[in-house]
């Protein structure tokens, strides 16, 4: 059957309507005024019930919706029927996902995912040929973060005991009865202090083992791989059998590495007087080399080493040195030669994102973000499934997240700034296209767009960003929250499905998202133009921001808001300090507040 048939039962899903309702009346303006929830006053872990908290304080500044039409409606003496909000509820936006991270394995005939159950995500699997699925692992306490196959009948699994963050690797076969605990991390305390295991590399051409570091962190203040001390090993799946790679000592100040694809431990960056050395070395067996050295940022480095290629001498990696955007080269490890460009994106900026064959057979393509997501591709056979997948999903962002190994049989994601994400199965070979599973149950009917906006900068920068309004704000001013991202730098809100910025539109709000200085994805010029000004010139781009949107007749200046997470809950209490003429309310959600001047 043409891919093109399945377009009719694609597009089933955006069919539905929505009812309309009146704009809510919030936040009368009190310069200054900061009314935090009660359940902001007390600092909680990272969880779901701390966003349900912050968002039905912020639900809660709207008046009820249609209760008290439903009351009067009712008969004398008889009970209010429970009213149906005209919206999705808080649960719809913020519970866990119907569907996560599916896999295809690589003979293509099963499909291993994870799925919401008992308020934590178990690991399940479909069979193709016979349509069923059925429950692989679940934890008591453990709820599965990640997952792999390794070979058709084993699963590589990255599980968090308790919600904590001391994760632990796992394998399993295909009846969940043959369970190996791999590797773990173990606190020593609440401040991270302990052992921490991680995967480096899945080895996908590797059917038994995979590379796996466990790093010993003596100090609150250091990193994952930042001055504690490691050991890097193959470990074999099935039978925990160890092989050692590498032995990092904390003096080492190792940042970075990288392996290749027969796990062996070939480049690393160090740092040494606040630059980053890189060092290569041939084999398991050899002294590292340094082969270059530049400025330590901390993100988006001069040099970004991806991944080898097939034959592990050639080195795919991102130069930032002469493009400002970055461009993508071949580095031949053996000469010690940088290629010429293979592809500087002409906007926007290059992305970290390659696409291979499986097995990383042969480089097809690299991803790069303007105000969308696009790809740039080097195999034309890929370029042009690419097309028509777009041709059939129109409007949509469509990428391929899963292939078996003969490259027949894909799992293709499909979403835009109204569907948080649809998995369709794409079988080339009986060239059919079905839906699998859709991420959550929202109707895009029920939904705003996200728009990509620009303002300029009292400095005269440019600053892009994205602008979602409810649907009452036809013509009329609305009530406006300031939605800054966290990082800062080199992170960057993108176009799509956005919880936070859907789920405020659907309770009467405007979600402004400016992309201010320091952010990603416009070149390092712009992220060195945030470099020093917390609280200074990117602070500037939000109230300039919010002075835009209300110059454009779209937000209420007696009521705006600013919420924000990380760097966003910094620039949150920056907001009301510095400007508190402008802000009605905020919400600093673990925002850094307490910071060390150096």
């Amino acid at each position: 059957m043409p891919l093109s048939s399945h377009l009719v039962e694609s597009r089933a899903f955006l069919a539905k309507a929505r009812p309309h309702r009146s704009l809510p009346r919030t936040c009368a303006h009190r310069p200054g005024a900061l009314r935090l929830p009660p359940a902001l006053k007390t600092m909680l872990p990272l969880s779901f019930s701390v966003r349900l908290s912050i968002c039905s304080w912020l639900a809660a500044l709207l008046p009820g919706i249609g209760l008290a039409a439903a009351a009067l409606a009712a008969p004398a003496g008889a009970p209010a029927p429970p009213p149906t909000p005209p919206y999705p509820s808080i649960e719809q936006f913020f519970g866990l996902p119907q569907v996560r991270q599916p896999r295809l394995s690589p003979d293509g005939r099963r499909i291993a995912y994870l799925y919401p159950h008992e308020k934590k995500l178990a690991l399940g699997v479909f069979d193709r040929a016979t349509g069923e699925s059925r429950m692989i692992l679940r934890g008591e306490d453990e709820s599965i973060h990640s997952f792999f196959w390794k070979g058709n009948e084993r699963i590589v699994f990255l599980a968090d005991v308790a919600g904590n963050e001391s994760f632990f690797i796992g394998s399993t076969d295909l009846t969940g009865r043959k369970t190996l605990r791999l590797a773990e991390s173990q606190r020593l305390d609440d401040d991270l202090v302990g052992t921490v295991a991680t995967i480096v590399d899945e080895l996908p051409g590797d059917p038994t083992r995979i590379v796996v570091a466990g790093y010993f962190i003596d100090n609150v203040d250091q990193t994952l791989f930042l001055g504690g001390s490691a050991v890097v090993a193959r470990l074999n799946v099935q039978n925990r059998a160890r092989s050692p790679v590498f032995e990092f000592k904390e003096s080492d100040r190792t940042v970075k590495l990288l392996t290749d694809n027969t796990g062996a431990l070939r480049v690393r960056g160090r740092l040494v007087a606040k630059q980053l050395v890189w060092e290569h070395r041939v084999d398991d067996g050899s002294v590292f080399r340094e082969i270059a050295r530049h400025a330590f940022h901390g993100y988006q480095e001069d040099w970004q080493p991806l991944a080898f290629a097939a034959d592990n001498t050639t080195l795919w990696l991102i130069s930032r040195q002469q493009h400002d955007r970055g461009a993508l080269h071949a580095y031949n490890t053996r000469t010690g030669q940088l290629g010429p460009p293979l592809f500087v994106p002409a906007e926007g900026e290059l992305d970290d994102e390659i696409v291979t064959t499986p097995g990383r057979r042969k480089l097809l393509g690299i991803a790069y973000e303007t105000e969308r997501r696009h790809y740039h591709w080097f195999d034309e056979e890929r370029g042009a499934l690419q097309a028509k997948l777009e041709n059939t999903f129109t409007g949509s962002a469509v990428r391929i997240t899963s292939e078996s190994d003969d490259q027949q049989v894909k799992l293709i994601w499909v979403g835009h700034d109204r569907e948080p994400g649809a998995y369709f199965l794409l079988d080339q070979k009986a060239d059919s296209l079905a839906l699998f599973k859709r991420t959550r149950n929202l109707d895009p009917a029920q939904l705003v767009p996200r728009r990509p906006i620009a303002y300029p900068a009292r400095d005269g920068l440019t600053i892009h960003g994205y602008l979602t309004l409810p649907r009452e704000a036809a013509g009329r001013r609305v009530p406006l929250i300031i939605h800054p991202h966290g990082g800062p730098f080199g992170i960057r809100d993108s176009w799509g499905y956005d919880d936070d910025a859907q789920f405020l539109a659907s309770r009467g709000y405007a979600v402004l998202q400016p992309n201010y200085r320091g952010s990603g994805g416009y070149g390092r010029e712009f992220i060195n133009q945030g470099r020093q000004q917390w609280g200074r010139a990117m602070q500037d781009d939000l109230t300039d921001a919010v002075k835009w949107a209300i110059a454009q007749g779209l937000a209420d200046p007696a009521r705006v808001a600013i919420y924000g997470a990380s760097y966003g809950g910094y620039a949150t209490l920056a907001g009301l300090t510095l400007t508190p003429e402008l802000y009605c309310c905020g919400v600093n959600y673990v925002g850094a507040a307490d910071l060390e001047i150096t």
